[in-house]
């Protein structure tokens, strides 16, 4: 009998365990009704809602650490893998034909390479070539020494920014002026394509003398080279210091007419064309250092403001002499080594932030330099700095 009444319960069992299936299977259905509607907004578009979870707080503290932890050595090992920085050394130096234009062995390249490390030059200024009165270039036959010469030295310091002298005479005679050509211009400009991209320079440094305030042509020449390398090819231009400049309560030279000067926009058109200026601050045809410390802190000091009101642009190299007596414009007992960086230092406490835009000195030049003085610019430029 209990079997007969088990078996005639089946049927009421199976039916109550379907039934509340069913009501189970509406119940889901109408949450999932219920929660479209909660998530439907009034401009008919749906809105993205994450379910509540809740974690103890112990274990959400846990968590955050190690996400920092993995994530901090997620990034120290990633910077392990970046290439260091190089450090940009400030310093530069003119090199003469007597490296450029003679085959060395490789320990006087190193040697080289050394010196100018220890003395934290960092940008070489390596004869290349002069434009001539026909137009072509001197030396052209031993170009492929210069090639040798670039090739060996980058291989020894290939952080070292090694730029191609290249020299420009405005005038040939007392009538040849000949920097509104605009043939020699684009001359120039083709020349400093094949110092770079032939002859494996880094980029070139234009010595064009003499240019006065306010040359077009001069600004002209520039964008042609500009144009012609790119903006990613360094351009670095040797620039005249302002001798007598007017209104300025410094000592200038007598032989100078007064007002020669670079204006301070003129001194903007050449920054904002090229990456680099290297004021030649010597020949100043002065007779006493004291003066000449004055002279040179206000070449700084004016240069660097210029500059630096741009926000960009370029640089400033400062030219300091090493060369023998070339009277009247140089005494090396009142420019040299010695009062030349006196005077950078007292232009750079002038300037105050502008002096940021002062990277450091610039030998004229390697082949001029002996042993004392190459002490001194160690003692006061590396040393002292």
């Amino acid at each position: 009998m209990a079997r007969e009444r088990m078996i005639q319960a089946e049927p009421e069992v199976r039916r109550g365990h379907a039934r509340r299936r069913q009501i189970s299977r509406q119940h889901r259905r109408r949450r999932r009704r219920e929660f479209a509607a909660d998530h439907l907004s009034p401009a008919g578009g749906f809105r993205i809602s994450f379910p509540r979870v809740r974690i103890p707080f112990f274990r959400l503290v846990a968590g955050i650490v190690l996400a920092v932890v993995l994530l901090t050595g997620v990034v120290l090992f990633l910077r392990g893998l970046k290439p260091a920085e190089a450090q940009v050394l400030p310093n530069a130096l003119w090199l003469g034909t007597e490296w450029t234009y003679e085959i060395h062995e490789s320990h006087d390249i190193r040697e080289l390479a050394s010196r100018l490390r220890d003395h934290e030059i960092g940008t070489v200024y390596a004869w290349v070539s002069w434009l001539q009165g026909d137009n072509t270039w001197r030396g052209a036959e031993l170009f492929n020494r210069v090639k040798v010469f670039a090739s060996q030295l980058k291989a020894e310091s290939p952080d070292l920014a090694l730029l191609g002298w290249i020299s420009l005479p405005v005038h040939l005679d007392e009538d040849g002026y000949r920097l509104d050509d605009p043939d020699l211009q684009q001359i120039v400009a083709d020349f400093s394509s094949s110092v770079v991209r032939e002859l494996g320079f880094d980029g070139v440094f234009l010595d064009i003398e003499p240019v006065w305030d306010g040359d077009a042509h001069f600004v002209d020449l520039l964008r042609k080279v500009r144009l012609r390398l790119g903006e990613s090819v360094p351009v670095s231009v040797a620039v005249p210091p302002d001798w007598s400049p007017l209104d300025a309560d410094i000592p200038v030279p007598e032989l100078i007419l007064p007002g020669t000067e670079w204006s301070r926009s003129y001194k903007q058109n050449v920054a904002l064309l090229s990456d680099q200026m290297a004021v030649m601050g010597y020949n100043s045809g002065l007779t006493a250092a004291r003066d000449y410390e004055t002279w040179m802190a206000y070449q700084v000091q004016t240069f660097a403001e210029a500059v630096s009101a741009l926000g960009e642009g370029t640089v400033l190299l400062i030219g300091i002499p090493t060369y023998d007596a070339e009277p009247p414009g140089h005494d090396p007992e009142v420019e040299n080594v010695v009062t030349a960086l006196n005077g950078l230092q007292a232009g750079l406490a002038a300037a105050g932030p502008a002096a940021a835009w002062v990277q450091g000195a610039a030998i004229y030049a390697d082949w001029e330099t002996d042993p004392a003085e190459w002490e001194q610019f160690q003692l006061l430029a590396v040393e002292g700095r």
